[in-house]
C-alpha cells in the first residue's frame, strides 16, 4: 500500500476509535456503500472536514441523522437506559405492526410546553366518535414534528384560524384530531389512517410528511427491520413482496436490512400515500399532503424533500411545501426546543410553521378546497 493509502487507513482506523466500535454500522451506511472506500474521495472529505466541523456549531446532515437516531431509539420495547426516557415513559409499546402508540391522558410538562393526550391517546381536545353537525373534521397524520406543545403545536393554532376566519353557512366548526405519534415513520402513519382515524369519520385526511423517511437510521427501513428482526407479522402483502425482493432475513443486522431496503424508498412511499388517498377517496373523504421541515437549515433538507416529490407528485393529491419555512430565520437555536439538541420546533417553531402552512393553503386553491370544503 503506498504512504497516501496508509495515511488515509490510519486515519480511518483513528476516526472508528473516536465513533466507537458500535457507531461502525452507522458510519458504514453514510459512507456510500463502505466497501468504495478507497475508491471514493469521500473518504477524504469526511477526513479533512473533521477539524473543520469540531468549530462550526451548525448542524450538518450527519449531525441531524444521529441525533434522530438517538431520539428514536428510546422507542424501543427492548431498549436499554439510552435515547429520551421521557418519550418511552409517553408510550404504550404493541406487539403487532405499529409497534407502540401514545398513551391516554399524557399530562407532562417538557421543555417546550405541555404534552397532554386525551382518553385515546391523541394530542387534542376530547373529541369522540360522533362528529357533531355542521363540523368539518381533520384526521392530522404525522410524526413527532406534529407533537408540540399543547395548544401551541401548529395543528392546534390552524384549527383556532379556521375557527375565527373561516366558518360557512355548511362548516360551523373545525375540529382538527391529531393522530401524530413520535417517532412514527410514514408505514406507521398509513396504518393509522386505515384503522384508527376512520373511527372518527374525518372528512379530510391531512398527511404530514417529513423528511424522516430519508434519514439513515429511522423512517420506514427502520421501521421494516425491526418488525424483520422481532419476527413481528407485516400484515401488508406488498411490504411482504419488498422483503422478499430484498432479500432480507431476520438474522440480518439492522444496518443490513436499511441497505438492503434503501432502492425501494420512492415506491414504498407512493403506496403508503396511495393507500390513504384511495382509502379516503372511499370513503367520501379529501386529502391533502403537506411538506414540513424542522427549525434547521433548508439547505439540509431540500435534497430531501426533492426525493420526496417523486413520490408524491403522480398522486394526483394537493401538496404543499413548506420547506422554506425557517429560511429567512438568522439564528435557528430560537425555534427549536433544545438547540442542537431536541431540535423540534418550540413554540416559536410551530407558529412559523403554521403561518405558512396557513398561507399556502389559501393560496392554492385546490388545497383549501379540499381541506375547508369550501
Amino acid at each position: 500500500m503506498d504512504p497516501f493509502k496508509q495515511n488515509i487507513a490510519a486515519s480511518v482506523a483513528i476516526l472508528f476509535g473516536i465513533l466507537g466500535v458500535d457507531q461502525l454500522p452507522g458510519f458504514m451506511e453514510k459512507s456510500s456503500d463502505f466497501r468504495r472506500l478507497e475508491a471514493n474521495s469521500e473518504a477524504v472529505r469526511r477526513l479533512v472536514r473533521v477539524p473543520e466541523e469540531l468549530h462550526n456549531d451548525q448542524l450538518n446532515a450527519e449531525d441531524f441523522d444521529a441525533l434522530a437516531a438517538g431520539y428514536y431509539e428510546a422507542l424501543r420495547k427492548d431498549a436499554g437506559p439510552i435515547g429520551l426516557p421521557d418519550e418511552r415513559d409517553d408510550v404504550n409499546f404493541r406487539d403487532d405492526f405499529l409497534r407502540y402508540e401514545l398513551k391516554p391522558f399524557v399530562k407532562r410538562p417538557y421543555p417546550a410546553g405541555m404534552r397532554i393526550t386525551n382518553s385515546y391517546g391523541m394530542q387534542n381536545p376530547e373529541y369522540g366518535y360522533d362528529k357533531p353537525p355542521h363540523t368539518r373534521r381533520i384526521a392530522l397524520l404525522g410524526d413527532s414534528v406534529a407533537l408540540g406543545p399543547y395548544g401551541l403545536d401548529y395543528d392546534a393554532l390552524l384549527e383556532k384560524q379556521l375557527n375565527k376566519d373561516d366558518l360557512t353557512p355548511s362548516v360551523q366548526q373545525f375540529q382538527i384530531l391529531n393522530f401524530a405519534v413520535n417517532g412514527y415513520s410514514l408505514l406507521q402513519t398509513m396504518d393509522v389512517a386505515l384503522e384508527k382515524a376512520p373511527k372518527f369519520h374525518p372528512d379530510v385526511y391531512l398527511v404530514a410528511v417529513t423528511h424522516l423517511e430519508l434519514l439513515g437510521r429511522a423512517g420506514w427501513r427502520t421501521h421494516i427491520g425491526r418488525l424483520v428482526i422481532s419476527g413481528t407479522d407485516l400484515k401488508y402483502p406488498f411490504l411482504r413482496e419488498i422483503v422478499a425482493k430484498a432479500g432480507v432475513k431476520p438474522s440480518d443486522h439492522l444496518p443490513v436490512i436499511r441497505l438492503k431496503l434503501a432502492p425501494y424508498t420512492q415506491s414504498v412511499i407512493t403506496w403508503a400515500l396511495e393507500q390513504i388517498r384511495d382509502h379516503a377517496a372511499a370513503e367520501g373523504a379529501k386529502m391533502v399532503i403537506v411538506m414540513v421541515p424542522p427549525p434547521v437549515d433548508p439547505e439540509l433538507i431540500s435534497s430531501d424533500f426533492d426525493e420526496l416529490h417523486k413520490s408524491i407528485d403522480g398522486l394526483g393529491v394537493p401538496t404543499v411545501d413548506l420547506r422554506d419555512t425557517f429560511r429567512s430565520v438568522k439564528n435557528l437555536d430560537d425555534y427549536q426546543v433544545v438547540p442542537k439538541s431536541d431540535i423540534h420546533p418550540n413554540v416559536l417553531g410551530h407558529r412559523m410553521i403554521f403561518e405558512n402552512m396557513y398561507a399556502r393553503l389559501r393560496k392554492q386553491q385546490a388545497a383549501w378546497s379540499a381541506l375547508t370544503g369550501s
